[in-house]
């Protein structure tokens, strides 16, 4: 037991926790109990004496734990008590005294616990007085304003009367309305000179406060005072002109209806927009709709109804701008020369809807401004990725606050003309979510038989579209919807050999790079034997990005040289330079494998980035016959592995596989686990690996393959076969086998790969066989010598 005042208090009493606000000694407070345990408590205290521990929890959960609660509370005692029909309570609480929870001796049905009285100290110090006086100075300040009239004298006259420091820092810190953190800091200071201070702190900004709200509600009256006086001497205005009068002519409104009429839009939209400007004359100006209105005819009066760009077609001026600008690409350059004459030809044609499909970095976003340059037409460029919304496509109605038109009209309106060329960039990677399918909203402005009388949400017209030359770019058409894909004219954009690479870089890459970097030929040579090097043995890739940034590492490198050194030497790119500068070579395209090997066989894969090589290994242990498949392979490559076994496991005795071959089990692995590999094409490299490893005989390190089997042991044509050659002919590879149905793709594969490489077309697994294996594996077969030029192609046989 110990004393509070006058009042004993034994040393374990129940603990309520209290939500947002802390009770202190000598002030009375309404608490409404609700919680079980907080209910169990208050009905075990008046069952004995109606004497609690009051404590602030730290957090607003409804179930706490000791860690919860703050460890300094108020000994309270309940005065008054009234039983809700909820079974919780209203209580009137008077604080006591502040204690020390020690330990908590009970957690369950209520929280119970040891406390300990704290002592408090003060120093009278007439430095403490004139604080004293201070504090109630600035609390009759603040809450003059905040406290209602009819209590404030009453609350004030209290605090004069009061003579205990103590009580007059719980009394403010109650009527102050501090956070949580601040009352509990208050109650937790002992020495009440400190207390004194920390509340004086907390009126004094709380003073600052109240004068930063008058200057704000000062100056929002001085803005409505302004707004309203000019409604006013408006309104007088449009008095004294009818007046005298005046009709207006030269109003905002009479030349926005002159703007209207010299606009040249069609009929049906003229009429809209009069109708909707007659309605904006007849409003008032504080009305919140004229802004919208003004807007919408602003956009409608801005747009381009009938202005081209368009003019004297030359066919050889755009063709030699196409080729100034990129180097290759000639299907491309030859279907925009096409369309070019057609539109000489017969006057207006329908614009066509063209997609660049390839892999990044091959030049599909820069040609879009090269056409129309050659066109003499404005580029605008638009990109997708990533697009969700289809209002961002077809705009926003108007009843939205802030809504626009879609991107279209927003490209059509920044062009300045109705007829530019209009890049729709990474359509393969529109998305789609509860807002709507933007793709979908596509389907009306890439269709030409629709095009002509587009309609935007915004508007709520029709707008032309025929005219616009729409451009889409993809690195994938998978990803492309069915509906949207009927409407694109697919061009192609393969990846670059490596003498097109050089090339570029010559023309193109170098005199930029120069000319970013401020650099002369007299500062920096580099060979073209030098790129040739960057080319082939730091880049790996269908395009030419990565290529731009090596070159780009070094003319860094040498401008901080030269920026250095002064007046420095000129930096010629020797091979030592080049390893300083981009490091050690990190492809070494010696080919996929140092050795001839058994059960390692070289394919070759499409990929949305370009073609790759690849290997597959397979190797056998005792089991009991099964297929073992790693390498994050897809399903249809998984069923490639299960026919090629198949196949393997029905001609066993043709070539000669003996032993336990059905008692062991077969693993098949394709490297890189991390990436994920789907596809049929790799069918031929499945069964050579497997063959190679049940005959033991070596696959050749330089023959890459690709092609789809069937059970029948037919070698099927396969996709990408260019995309394919190239990544062979990167890596260094040889020979190539492909499916005999492929052979009139071969137009597509560059003269000069064609010269370098062997490829061998197979119709069936023998065929295969006898090309991929070291030596033949039927009795009276013979190695196929592989001849150095055919008429045909060069370089290829069958």
């Amino acid at each position: 037991m110990f004393k509070i005042g006058n009042v004993s208090v034994g040393n374990e009493l129940p603990v309520v926790a209290l939500k947002n606000v802390v009770l202190f000694p000598r002030i009375i407070i309404p608490l409404v109990v609700q919680r079980p345990k907080s209910i169990a408590s208050l009905e075990y205290a008046l069952a004995k004496d109606g004497f609690l521990v009051f404590v602030a929890q730290k957090n607003m959960h409804d179930h706490t734990a000791p860690d919860d609660l703050f460890r300094i509370g108020t000994v309270g005692k309940v005065i008054s008590t009234n039983r809700l029909p909820d079974g919780s309570f209203k209580v009137d609480v008077e604080g006591l005294g502040r204690v020390r929870l020690e330990e908590f001796v009970q957690e369950e049905p209520f929280f119970k616990a040891r406390i300990e009285p704290v002592d408090l100290h003060y120093n009278n110090t007439v430095e403490s007085e004139a604080l004293i006086r201070t504090v109630v100075e600035q609390f009759k300040r603040v809450t003059e304003v905040k406290i209602m009239p009819s209590v404030f004298p009453s609350l004030l006259f209290t605090l004069n009367q009061l003579k205990d420091p103590e009580q007059l820092v719980d009394l403010i810190a109650v009527n102050l309305n501090l956070e949580l953190n601040d009352q509990q800091n208050i109650l937790e200071t002992f020495n009440i000179n400190e207390a004194l201070k920390k509340v004086n702190f907390y009126l004094a900004r709380e003073g600052e406060i109240m004068e930063t709200e008058k200057k704000v509600v000062k100056e929002t009256k001085r803005q409505l005072g302004k707004m309203q006086k000019e409604i006013f001497l408006r309104e007088q205005l449009k008095s004294i002109e009818k007046e005298l009068g005046v009709d207006g002519e030269k109003g905002e409104y009479y030349q926005l209806r002159e703007k209207l009429k010299k606009s040249k839009m069609p009929e049906e939209v003229e009429k809209k927009a009069l109708k909707e400007l007659d309605r904006l004359e007849k409003m008032p100006m504080f009305s919140p709709e004229v802004s919208y209105l003004r807007t919408y005819l602003d956009w409608l009066v801005e747009l381009p109804w009938s202005l081209k760009t368009t003019g004297e077609i030359d066919l050889k001026k755009s063709e030699k701008i196409l080729n100034k600008d990129h180097y290759g690409l000639h299907k491309t350059k030859e279907r925009i020369l096409e369309y070019l004459a057609v539109q000489k030809q017969v006057g207006k044609v329908r614009g066509p809807i063209l997609c660049f499909f390839g892999p990044p970095g091959t030049g599909k976003t820069s040609i879009g401004r090269s056409i129309a340059n050659s066109l003499g037409r404005k580029f605008v460029r638009v990109s997708l990725g990533g697009l969700k919304d289809e209002a961002e496509i077809r705009g926003h109605r108007r009843t939205y606050v802030g809504a626009l038109p879609g991107r279209i009209i927003q490209g059509i309106h920044t062009a300045g003309a109705k007829d530019p060329v209009f890049m729709l960039d990474e359509i393969d990677k529109i998305g789609q979510d509860f807002r709507g399918d933007p793709s979908s909203a596509l389907l009306e402005a890439l269709d030409p038989e629709q095009n002509f009388s587009f309609s935007d949400n915004y508007l709520e017209v029709p707008f032309d579209l025929s005219d616009v030359i729409f451009i889409t770019t993809a690195n994938r058409l998978d990803t492309i919807p069915p509906a949207l894909r009927d409407r694109l004219e697919i061009i192609e954009f393969s990846g670059y050999t490596e003498d097109e690479k050089l090339s570029i870089a010559k023309k193109f890459l170098l005199p930029k790079l120069f000319e970013q970097h401020g650099l002369k030929s007299s500062q920096l040579g580099i060979a073209d034997n030098m790129v040739a090097d960057v080319i082939h043995k730091h880049t790996s890739e269908a395009g030419v990005r990565e290529l731009e940034r090596k070159l780009s590492g070094i003319f860094r490198k040498v401008t901080r040289k030269v920026v250095e050194g002064g007046k420095a030497e000129k930096v010629v790119i020797t091979p030592k330079i080049l390893h300083q500068y981009l490091g050690p070579e990190r492809y070494s395209h010696q080919g996929i494998e140092k050795q001839d090997e058994i059960g390692v066989a070289t394919g070759l894969a499409w990929t949305p980035v370009g073609g790759e090589v690849m290997s597959v290994e397979a190797t056998k242990m005792p089991g009991k016959g099964k297929l073992i498949l790693t390498g994050r392979l897809g399903e249809v490559m998984r069923e490639s592995v299960q026919a090629a076994l198949s196949y393997v496991r029905s001609n066993a005795e043709k070539w000669g596989i003996t032993g336990d071959f059905y008692q062991e089990d077969i693993h098949v692995h394709l490297p890189s686990g991390a990436i994920p590999k789907d596809g049929p094409s790799a069918g031929v490299t499945m069964i050579t690996a497997i063959i190679s490893l049940l005959t033991r005989r070596a696959v050749r390190k330089d023959v890459a393959m690709t092609g789809e089997i069937t059970l029948r042991g037919r070698v099927l044509p396969i996709g990408g076969l260019r995309e394919k050659i190239l990544a062979a002919h990167r890596a260094g590879l040889k020979t190539v086998v492909v499916p005999e149905e492929n052979r009139k793709d071969l137009e597509d594969i560059p003269e000069k790969v064609k010269k370098t490489m062997k490829i061998v077309f197979v119709k069936t697994v023998d065929e295969l066989l006898n090309v991929a294996l070291k030596s033949p594996i039927m009795k009276g077969a013979k190695a196929v010598r592989l001849p150095k030029i055919n008429r045909g192609y060069p370089g290829v046989t069958a």
